[in-house]
C-alpha cells in the first residue's frame, strides 16, 4: 500500500482502559493463549484469512505475547519481538471497516467459549473495539476501489 493511500482514523489511538490491565491476573496466561489460539482458528475460516499468511503457530505466539502484555502480564512481546508499533506493522495489509469487523467478530466468537465474568468480557471487547478501529488504514474495502474504477472506465 502506498503511503499516500493510508487512511488515519479520527481521534488517534484508543485511550488506555485500566480494567483491561487486570485481566491477566483474572484470566491467567494459559487461558489468554487458548483464547488467541481459538481466535486464529476462526480467522482460518474467515474472509480475511488471506491477511494471515505464514506460520500460524508463530502468529498465535506473537499475538498471545502481545495480549498477555496488554492485559497486565509480563512484557513478553517487547522482550521477544521489540516495540509493538501495531498500526505501523499492519500497514502492509489493507484494512477497512469490513476487515476490522470480521477480525473483531472472530475474537468475540472465541471469547464466548470462555467462562469469564461478563464485565471482564465487555472490558476486553471494548479494548478490542478501540484497538481494531485504530488499525483501519483504508476508508473502503480494496476491491470496492477497483470495482468503482472499472465501472467508470467502461461507461
Amino acid at each position: 500500500m502506498e503511503p499516500n493511500e493510508i487512511y488515519t482514523p479520527p481521534g488517534g489511538p484508543p485511550p488506555s482502559h485500566p480494567q483491561v490491565r487486570l485481566l491477566f491476573q483474572k484470566w491467567g496466561e494459559p487461558n489468554i493463549r487458548r483464547l488467541v489460539s481459538d481466535f486464529y482458528d476462526r480467522i482460518k475460516d474467515s474472509e480475511i484469512r488471506w491477511m494471515f499468511q505464514g506460520d500460524w503457530e508463530l502468529a498465535k505466539e506473537k499475538q498471545a505475547d502481545f495480549m498477555i502484555q496488554v492485559l497486565g502480564g509480563p512484557s513478553y512481546y517487547i522482550e521477544k519481538w521489540g516495540p509493538a508499533r501495531m498500526r505501523m506493522r499492519h500497514f502492509a495489509f489493507p484494512i477497512s471497516e469490513k476487515e476490522r469487523m470480521i477480525w473483531f467478530q472472530c475474537y468475540d466468537d472465541a471469547l464466548q467459549g470462555f467462562d469469564f465474568e461478563h464485565e471482564d468480557k465487555i472490558d476486553f471487547l471494548y479494548f478490542l473495539d478501540g484497538f481494531s478501529a485504530w488499525m483501519v488504514n483504508r476508508k473502503e474495502p480494496p476491491w470496492e476501489k477497483y470495482t468503482q474504477n472499472s465501472q467508470g472506465s467502461n461507461g
